[in-house]
């Protein structure tokens, strides 16, 4: 069991392994065989006490000779420090292995976490830092070192049988029971362990989405009927990791009495054998065997009392397998030129995984050359939000394509079209950071364009008002700004480097008239230096300057057109509606 165990933890044998994480874990190997090897010499020099006490015995209380006395302690000392001059070696390596195995894995992860969250909206990303600090911690931590030196306990049995047979039967014996011990604690704890683990995961996923609202929770007095759905969560995790800590101290009690019997039997056998002179070396073997079989069965009792960390660990690595198996880093593909702002949607639908017979966009087709305005309007739930995903790349079509300059969106190397893509949302997502550094998107400023998109926007006056100007941080998510200024340093982002796409989902849906003209102007302004932009608004003096107009309805092209003709349409259909009714 303790075999299986390790080769999962370092990748010998695991089910269903994640090449990438493998990869990893597996460039680890040398530091592990390194460790394994200075641990024979460990464990060969764990004797020494019961050398010591040996020589002592036989050659110093015989023969009252002081010098032997302290040559024997300057070299059982001496031994002493090897040892632990050479457990700290290995304690260094494994910390050395984890520092390789951060520098492997946190780009990685990092992306994968990514790529999962924006896959699906409620994956705890943190989970994956959780997890990957578990196993991390394991694979660096004394208790895997005790665990890898759990093969060399047959140095001390071979020991023990030198010293007598029965002696040694009986110390197997124990190390019989003591792995029974292990394999029960193993079978009855992992299912508790995991379920705990499920209701811990549903309960922080939980609280994860309470706290995103917690505006709205507090205000209309929400707290208290969520707390109790979450504690109802929250007691599933409770129950069962306390039904797991029963059965793993009960078998650890188990443990620690086998092996403080098997002490005291190994002792009681060997003075009835020293008793009958059965015992080669005289009585102080008793004493020596004892001390053996106490240390054959310790790292069995350690890998019981560790078992929780252990199973955790398996777990985290078993997730982190799906997570980076199903998320690989992506491969760098040929560099393309920059878009001229071409977009070009051909046959798009887009569902959703779980609900594959109810798409949100269906069979669109449409074009939009370069430098060309493209308003989309719509009812609510009508696609628009869906489709602004699509052409940046956010959405994997489930059939047809979105091309810019005739290249998959989807498949651009979001780092290389991000320069050229200019995007907000419809929620305005700002990162902690100053007003500079979200403009810039958090790049090495470019200080002439970032002073362009601030004279676009028109917004020297109100930055000329903060206390530290570019600099003045807008905390998490922006929460220490205004809607309307949130909107603007988005709108700003989104501009900076005059990209050659830019898709902008309700930007004025928090500002006020004059920004509204700003916003109108700057659009204006951008599409004569051909700027492609997609927006999706109602704004009256965007469709006096958009070259075409969509209006969507249940995920489909309802009307597409030049503005005047489709709303002329619309107007007509209106009327014929009435005239029916």
């Amino acid at each position: 069991m303790y075999q299986e165990i390790l080769q999962e933890l370092l990748l010998v044998t695991i089910h269903n392994p994640s090449l990438i994480l493998k990869k990893a874990l597996m460039g680890l190997a040398p530091h592990y065989r390194k460790v394994a090897f200075f641990g024979f010499f460990t464990n060969l020099m764990v004797l020494a006490p019961s050398w010591y006490m040996l020589e002592v015995y036989d050659r110093v209380i015989f023969s009252r000779n002081t010098n032997t006395l302290l040559m024997l302690t300057v070299m059982v000392v001496f031994i002493y420090l090897i040892m632990e001059s050479l457990e700290r070696v290995r304690r260094s390596m494994l910390q050395q292995s984890a520092a390789e195995l951060d520098q492997s894995l946190n780009s990685k992860l990092f992306n994968a976490a990514f790529a999962a969250r924006l896959n699906a909206a409620d994956f705890p990303a943190q989970r994956v830092f959780t997890d990957y600090r578990s196993l991390r911690e394991m694979l660096a931590s004394p208790a895997l070192i005790g665990m890898m030196d759990i093969p060399f306990i047959l140095i001390f049995i071979i020991a023990i049988f030198l010293i007598h047979s029965s002696l040694g039967y009986l110390t197997l014996g124990g190390l019989v029971i003591q792995t029974v011990i292990a394999s029960l604690n193993q079978m009855r704890v992992q299912p508790a362990l995991q379920e705990a683990n499920q209701h811990a995961l549903a309960a922080q996923r939980y609280f994860g989405n309470i706290q995103q609202y917690a505006e709205v929770v507090r205000a209309m007095g929400m707290q208290a009927a969520l707390e109790t759905r979450w504690q109802d969560k929250q007691q599933g995790f409770l129950d069962h990791q306390a039904q797991a800590s029963e059965i793993a101290g009960k078998y650890a009690a188990y443990s620690k009495f086998l092996q403080i019997t098997q002490t005291s039997m190994v002792l009681g056998l060997g003075c009835y054998l020293a008793i009958n002179q059965s015992l080669v070396n005289g009585a102080a073997m008793m004493i020596v065997a004892s001390i053996l079989a106490a240390r054959v069965l310790a790292p069995f009792s350690q890998f019981i009392a560790q078992w929780r960390n252990l199973a955790n660990a398996l777990q985290a690595y078993e997730r982190l397998s799906d997570l980076l198996e199903q998320h690989p880093a992506a491969q760098p593909g040929m560099e393309l030129p920059a878009p001229s702002g071409q977009i070009t949607v051909e046959n798009l639908s887009y569902a959703l995984a779980d609900n594959p017979r109810e798409p949100l966009l269906r069979n669109m087709q449409f074009r939009v050359a370069p430098g060309e305005v493209l308003l989309v309007t719509g009812p609510s739930a009508s696609g628009k939000t869906t489709l602004s995903k699509a052409l940046v790349g956010l959405l994997q079509p489930s059939t047809g394509k979105v091309r810019l300059d005739g290249v998959d969106v989807y498949q651009w190397d979001k780092e290389e079209l991000g320069q050229h893509l200019g995007y907000l949302p419809q929620e305005i997502e700002l990162l902690d950071g100053t007003i500079a550094e979200n403009i810039c998107r958090f790049g090495t400023p470019d200080v002439e364009q970032l002073q362009a998109v601030i004279e676009l926007l028109k917004l020297q006056a109100w930055i000329s008002t903060l206390p530290d100007g570019l600099e003045t941080r807008i905390g998490h998510e922006g929460h220490l700004l205004s809607g309307g200024r949130r909107q603007l340093v988005g709108l700003a982002r989104a501009l900076y480097g005059k990209p050659a796409i830019v898709v902008l989902d309700e930007p004025n849906a928090n500002l006020d008239e004059a920004s509204e003209q700003r916003l109108q102007q700057a659009v204006y302004q951008l599409k004569t230096q051909n700027t492609t932009f997609v927006i999706i608004s109602h704004l009256q003096g965007i469709k006096e300057i958009a070259d075409t107009m969509m209006v969507m309805s249940k995920g489909q092209i309802l009307r597409y057109g030049k503005p005047d003709e489709v709303i002329a349409s619309l107007q007509q259909a209106s009327k014929e509606a009435r005239r029916k009714v």
